[in-house]
């Protein structure tokens, strides 16, 4: 698990460590065209927040979604260069949970990265960060799924 900075990122697995552009998602199939595409040039087959195999069973499989790193909103927002936010450099493998548990989040910067470094150097700091929010929000989950709500008692 990435808890602080010194932890191996999952960008360290890509092309030059995550660090050139390595394309531009392209298709509108996960799971049969840029999230496999994906998965070849970084061999990246686990959620890169909660660590689920994605690749490893069929159910698993299903819930594989690909991840923008730096939200494509605050780039848009703050006019981030369009080839750096939508290169497979700023995304992850991600299982539809932790993708729907980070959607909300809105990393802090307050002017646009000048060069494409900057923009990584902010990248791995989004992704430490909302990594940490998305184990906080699988801790809220578990709880009230451990209250098992939905059982009814017998009267």
């Amino acid at each position: 698990m990435i808890e602080n900075n010194n932890e191996m990122l999952p960008f360290e697995n890509y092309p030059d460590q995550g660090r050139m552009l390595i394309g531009r998602v392209r298709g509108s199939n996960c799971r049969h065209g840029y999230g496999l595409e994906f998965m070849q040039l970084t061999k990246q087959t686990t959620c890169a927040y909660c660590g689920t195999d994605l690749a490893t069973t069929y159910e698993s499989w299903l819930t594989m979604a690909l991840d923008h790193v730096v939200p494509r909103d605050t780039c848009v927002r703050l006019q981030v260069c369009e080839e750096w936010y939508e290169d497979y450099s700023n995304r992850v493998l991600s299982c539809t949970a932790c993708n729907t548990f980070g959607n909300r989040y809105q990393p802090e910067q307050f002017e646009c990265p000048s060069t494409l470094e900057a923009f990584y150097h902010w990248r791995d700091s989004v992704f430490i960060a909302r990594r940490k929010n998305i184990l906080e929000k699988h801790k809220e989950e578990r709880a009230y799924f451990d209250q098992k709500l939905w059982i009814m008692t017998a009267s």
